[in-house]
């Protein structure tokens, strides 16, 4: 017969219980880590639309021809030339709105909304060219 006492490795129940807490501390910090990520794929996403709108503003500047976008729900649809593409975001929800480019890159109206964790944030949106102050 095969002694026990020189037996290694580990017991079925010394596995189940250490498997039993990695389940309670993931479960416990599972829900950080999932609220970080959704925060960070937000400003990603606030980044790209204000990357869209400057390079759109480019776009109508040099282009000669005024561009219309739309912001609703999780989306964002640009009009260039009867030319319609959409845009979908995964965190994002707009406040519905029409915005159009002008062909000298002025942007009308000049900030967008975002509904933010329950409340509404306004983020103004740049124009090409910087207005000079005196």
């Amino acid at each position: 017969m095969m002694s026990h006492s020189n037996a290694k490795g580990f017991s079925l129940i010394e596995l189940m219980v250490v498997m039993a807490i990695m389940a309670i501390v993931m479960g416990l910090t599972g829900g950080l880590v999932t609220k970080a990520v959704d925060q960070q794929t937000r400003q990603v996403e606030l980044q790209k639309v204000r990357q869209l709108f400057k390079r759109l503003s480019y776009q109508a500047y040099y282009s000669g021809y005024p561009i219309a976008l739309r912001m609703q729900g999780s989306q964002i649809k640009v009009t260039v030339n009867e030319q319609v593409t959409i845009m979908d975001f995964e965190q994002l929800v707009f406040s519905p709105n029409d915005y159009l480019i002008a062909t000298n890159s002025q942007i009308s109206p000049t900030s967008y909304k975002v509904l933010w964790n329950d409340t509404i944030k306004e983020f103004q949106l740049d124009s090409m060219f910087k207005k000079y102050e005196n």
